[in-house]
């Protein structure tokens, strides 16, 4: 026959039902009579017909109520378990949580923090001491501690905005591990692979040898990432970046250094894509004034990419003294210039009225480059 699957948090607070007998009795013992007393006025009131009886004894009916109650509070009391987990409980070996702590694990961290409170508290009905272990502390001592304290020491952890190198944690977990002997394993994975993934797998694996080992990894949103912005000549262009696939779609924002929105640009993956672009098609004026391009509603250091100067495009003006009607362009003494200038920046030709007239506009536009062409005199 199967068992019930239901535990207790504190058994032993059980014996209280022993004390439900007691209680009945108790409940049941009628309290001793009291003194009567004579008194002539009263008589008046043996005429007044009653309107409420107290009954001489509790009816059993409440007795059994008042019991229940009883019984369900000291129930209460032993913190019931329904379905209590297994896997990592159960055994008196010490619990060794390694938690990604990187960026990519900054979008999701209140449920990888949840998540590794429920192991401590596994760990902690049994009895067993924990060690926490954050991948972005290679030097780090790893040491056991008691749940409680290691409830504490989780709380003061907060995710790293780098990406963070598994590989060098190895050592100190190799040490950990041959001075502690039998322990059980958890690893609170983000599943992103930093460039190292395949080594730390395999070395991991050396490293713990026989001991259990259990991943919990997915459960939570991809962690996504911008990456690539370039400052086209028509409009600003950024990629956007996953681990996973599956259909999504999101909005990029471009703020400007005082923190006002500039724009909005939407993203949207094809069901097995890792890669997609968000386009912000704005006046080049505007684009040059976008500080900050973050990914809405996602809360990471790898969904945010700032830009300087570097990305700002510059407008040049371009004044030539020939004119542009020829029938050979390649004669043009414009062709050129605006081939090369135009991958790096805004390029504005002055063909039309004279040469005075476009430098006196481009002036009046504050370009701040203007190159002539075979222009003799001004």
């Amino acid at each position: 026959m199967a068992s019930l699957p239901l535990s207790f948090a504190e058994p032993v607070l059980l014996l209280g039902l022993l004390s439900l007998p007691a209680l009945w009795w108790l409940l049941r013992v009628m309290p001793p009579r009291p003194r009567r007393i004579e008194f002539p006025p009263t008589r008046l009131l043996f005429d007044i017909a009653p309107k409420e009886e107290t009954p001489s004894r509790t009816p059993w009916w409440l007795t059994a109520l008042r019991l229940l109650a009883a019984a369900l509070v000291i129930l209460a009391a032993a913190g019931p378990i329904w379905n209590p987990q297994t896997g990592l409980a159960g055994t008196s070996a010490p619990l060794v949580i390694l938690l990604d702590d990187g960026w990519s694990a900054a979008a999701s961290w209140d449920t990888r923090v949840k998540a590794a409170d429920e192991l401590i508290a596994n760990a902690d009905s049994d009895r067993r001491g924990v060690a926490l272990v954050p991948l972005s502390e290679p030097a780090r001592d790893i040491t056991l501690m008691p749940a409680g304290t290691a409830r504490v020491a989780l709380r003061q952890l907060a995710p790293k905005p780098y990406s963070i190198e598994r590989v060098e944690t190895l050592p100190s977990i190799e040490r950990f591990l041959k001075a502690t002997g039998n322990c059980e394993i958890a690893w609170l994975s983000d599943g992103v692979d930093t460039g190292r993934g395949p080594e730390f797998l395999e070395g991991l694996s050396k490293t713990i040898g026989d001991r259990g080992l259990t991943i919990f990894d997915g459960g939570t949103p991809p962690p996504l990432a911008l990456a690539a912005a370039e400052n086209a000549a028509a409009k600003m262009i950024v990629k956007v970046l996953r681990t996973n696939g599956g259909v999504a779609a999101g909005i990029v924002r471009a703020i400007d250094p005082r923190g006002s929105p500039i724009g909005e640009a939407r993203y949207t993956f094809a069901p097995q894509a890792r890669e997609t672009e968000a386009a912000f098609d704005l006046p080049v004026e505007l684009r040059n004034d976008i500080a900050r391009l973050e990914i809405s509603g996602e809360r990471s250091a790898g969904a945010v990419q700032l830009l300087d100067k570097r990305w700002r495009r510059r407008a040049i003006g371009i004044v030539s003294g020939s004119t542009n009607e020829t029938a050979q362009p390649l004669l043009a003494s414009t062709f050129y210039l605006t081939r090369a200038l135009a991958p790096f920046a805004d390029v504005r030709l002055g063909d039309r009225g004279a040469p005075q007239q476009a430098i006196t506009q481009f002036l009046d536009q504050k370009l701040p480059m203007i190159v002539l062409a075979d222009v003799g005199t001004l």
